[in-house]
């Protein structure tokens, strides 16, 4: 049998290894967004400033490169990053439950719980937090501009001779 001074224990463990995942999570999620912003804007400010010319195929290629990687970067990593966010979040207010961080009048004297009641839905759709969301638009505004870029670049016709007499 577990006391229940050790259970505390147990679940205060528990909740610093949860707490600590989700800020990794978030510190991986925002570096490889800033950098992927960084990126995605330098690649298409260099474009449009060179005096870059490309053919519709070569176009084509690098469009279709900039789509697939956006899509493995978002659908793929950032998605599974975002459901493990989820986990860990669902998680952590199982704990929170456990040590009754939500309940009133359990630590002193005031109506109001230690944790704000919204804070029980952390990880659920009901949730507050759009920390992805707004990630998301970021890279979707980045792979914007560099498509964008790599449209607006002259077209190269290679067969196309102009005659001057």
């Amino acid at each position: 049998m577990i006391t229940e001074d050790k259970k505390v224990e147990i679940l205060l463990a528990a909740l610093d290894e949860r707490y600590k995942a989700i800020h990794a999570i978030r510190d991986r999620v925002q570096n490889v967004g800033l950098w992927s912003l960084g990126l995605l804007l330098g690649a298409g400010g260099w474009i449009i400033q060179s005096d870059l010319r490309l053919t519709c195929f070569e176009k084509a290629v690098y469009l279709v490169g900039a789509i697939l990687a956006f899509l493995v970067l978002r659908f793929s990593y950032l998605e599974d990053l975002e459901r493990g966010f989820q986990r860990q979040q669902k998680a952590t207010v199982r704990i929170e439950k456990a040590l009754k961080l939500y309940e009133t009048n359990f630590f002193d004297d005031s109506e109001n719980s230690i944790y704000p009641p919204e804070w029980e839905h952390a990880g659920t759709e009901k949730g507050a937090g759009k920390f992805f969301n707004t990630t998301f638009y970021l890279l979707y505004i980045g792979f914007a501009f560099l498509a964008i870029a790599i449209l607006s670049v002259k077209v190269f016709y290679p067969f196309y001779f102009p005659l001057h007499i």
